[in-house]
Formats: C-alpha cells, sequence, structure tokens
C-alpha cells in the first residue's frame, strides 16, 4: 500500500513537470532508480520513464538497448517490456512509456551509471538524454569485538557390525556380478580385438583463429550498417580469446588497465602494445560512454588488430590469408549510427 502510495505521488509530481515542460519540448525523459545504496549481491529496480502529449501526435521513441551491463560491474538481472500508460484520467493526452530494469553489483564500491539516450522522431542530432545515476555497493558488516565460536563436535555413534548386514550382503553380491561383466567383456574382447587408429588431433594455433575470426567480421560490414557497437565488441572479444591463449592470461575477465599490465613483460613490441591500448580504449568508449568513431577510426582498429596478431603469433605455419586483408576506401557517403 505504502508502495502504490509513492508511485501514485511520482506520477503526480512527474505530471505536473511534464505539464510545464511539454511546451517546450515535445518528450521528457527520466531515469530514476529506487535505492543509490544496496548490499553486495542485492537488487535494486531501474525505472525509465518517457512523457510526452499526444494531443500533436504520438512520437515515435528509439529506446536505449539495454546490454548485460550497464556499466562496469553493474550487472542487469532483468528488464520489463515497455508499457504505456496515462497516469492521470483528468489529462488523458499526456501519457508515458516506462521500462522496468533490475540490477544488481557482487563487488563494493561506487559504480557511475552513464545516461540513457533517446531518438525521437530519427532526430538523432537532438537526442533526449537522462541524467547520469551513482550507485553505491556496501559490503556486509562483520562485527570484530565478537569473539569466534568453535563448531560443535559431531556426535560419536557405536558401530555395531549387524546393524549393516543388508549393506554388505548387497555388496558383496554386487561386486560378484561386476566381476562377472568384466569377465565376459575381456573374454570376448580378445576374440574379436581390432587395432583402432586415431586421427592426429589437429591444434588450430591462437593467431590463425583470430585471422579467421576478424576476416569474418569484416565480412559481416558491421560498422557499415551502423552497427559500431556491435563492430567493436567483436574485435574485442577476438583479441581477448588470442591474448588469453597465446599468452595464458585471463584477458576476458580483465579490464584494459589489467591486460597492458598483464602484457608488460611479454615480447610485444611497444609500437603493438600502443595500438592494443587505442583500440581497447576506444572500444570501452564506444560500448559504455556512446562514443562515435569516424570510419578511419573503423579501419585503424581492423588493420591493428590484423598487425598484433601477425606480429605475435607464432610462425611455425604459413601466413595466414587474412594477414593480406586490404580494407576497402572509405565511402564518404556511408553514415554512421
Amino acid at each position: 500500500m505504502k508502495h502504490n502510495i509513492i508511485h501514485s505521488i511520482y506520477y503526480f509530481i512527474l505530471l505536473i513537470l511534464s505539464g510545464i515542460t511539454l511546451h517546450a519540448q515535445q518528450v521528457q525523459v527520466t531515469a530514476r532508480i529506487d535505492s543509490t545504496s544496496i548490499l553486495i549481491g542485492s537488487q535494486t529496480n531501474l525505472r525509465l520513464t518517457v512523457a510526452f502529449d499526444v494531443k500533436n501526435g504520438v512520437p515515435k521513441i528509439t529506446w536505449p538497448q539495454i546490454a548485460d551491463s550497464l556499466a562496469p560491474k553493474v550487472e542487469v538481472i532483468s528488464k520489463s517490456k515497455i508499457t504505456t500508460i496515462t497516469p492521470d484520467s483528468s489529462h488523458p493526452n499526456v501519457q508515458q512509456q516506462i521500462q522496468d530494469i533490475t540490477i544488481s553489483s557482487f563487488d563494493s564500491g561506487y559504480y557511475a551509471i552513464p545516461p540513457f539516450k533517446f531518438v525521437i522522431n530519427g532526430d538523432t542530432n537532438n537526442a533526449q538524454q537522462t541524467e547520469a545515476m551513482m550507485l553505491q555497493v556496501n559490503t556486509v558488516h562483520v562485527d570484530t569485538t565478537k569473539a569466534f565460536k568453535d563448531i560443535k563436535a559431531p556426535l560419536q555413534a557405536q558401530f555395531h557390525l549387524l546393524d549393516y548386514w543388508e549393506y554388505l550382503v548387497f555388496g558383496a553380491l554386487a561386486l560378484l556380478v561386476i566381476i562377472g561383466i568384466v569377465y565376459y567383456i575381456v573374454r570376448n574382447s580378445q576374440k574379436n580385438k581390432t587395432v583402432i587408429i586415431e586421427e592426429p588431433k589437429v591444434i588450430i594455433p591462437p593467431h590463425i583463429k583470430a585471422l579467421d575470426a576478424l576476416e569474418k567480421l569484416g565480412l559481416q560490414k558491421l560498422w557499415q550498417e551502423g552497427k559500431i557497437k556491435d563492430y567493436y565488441t567483436g574485435i574485442t572479444d577476438i583479441l581477448r580469446v588470442y591474448l588469453e591463449e597465446r599468452y595464458g592470461i585471463t584477458a576476458l575477465e580483465m579490464t584494459t588497465d589489467e591486460i597492458m599490465i598483464a602484457l608488460k613483460r611479454k615480447e610485444i613490441s611497444e609500437v603493438m602494445k600502443q595500438k592494443l591500448r587505442e583500440i581497447l580504449v576506444l572500444s570501452d568508449l564506444v560500448k559504455f560512454a556512446k562514443e562515435n568513431p569516424l570510419p578511419a577510426d573503423h579501419e585503424f582498429c581492423f588493420n591493428s588488430s590484423i598487425d598484433l596478431i601477425n606480429e605475435t603469433g607464432e610462425r611455425n605455419e604459413t601466413p595466414h590469408p587474412a594477414s593480406a586483408i586490404e580494407p576497402k576506401p572509405v565511402d564518404q557517403t556511408t553514415t554512421t549510427a
């Protein structure tokens, strides 16, 4: 009951604010989190709300894509469907679209949740953004002033062999059955013994697999179709898997700085290390800060990834065809999302 009253008050305040601001702008977007301070592992709800006046028609709203995480170490547990409501029946022209996102974190600290971007009527130059938010994740308090208590020792029950006679009989019978089955199998296998020659398992080197994956990624033409985030996610995933298999580091679980520290003493030229850092940093900006790189940046990341793999790969095999990939000239008429 208390929860419903709080939501009603919130809708009323939002309605008043919407009535004031909708004259200046047709759509108002907000993001609200139930609790900005949670215990580690617990969950909280984040609500995205878009308010608009339908008097002049329903606007076309492009919602932000919600991934598996909103920020580093802030995971998305679940998300609801986008619903449309009329918060106040006395003002039927003012409607809202709502989506609830359940989030959690399993590491203590302060985390910044970046703004959510909404595109109204396809106008990407004047996209509406919510305010950024902070989430504090606290650890469980432990009272260190109290002494530790020992675990109570288990009680020792008296042992009587007769209490287990059923298990002993069953075990003996099972052992006899197993011996008989083994004897039967061994005897028949010696009669029909065949030589099985196993083909040697082909082990594909890490740099060959990485170059294959880059070649397939380039053929998908993701950034040419406006799928910038998917493009950079694909490149960084390929590089992280390659570094993990090539140098034995847990690159898939590391941040950009942790990867560079782990590679500090590896046999990689400083030029390649710098290119790797630029690729990872730019990818982080695209995925978490909504960065929109230029086509030249896309080609730089792709070509630098190939150069890194070619320079650091083990050269017991002939060069891979992907090492000769040359990107096509940039089409100046291509637009990015």
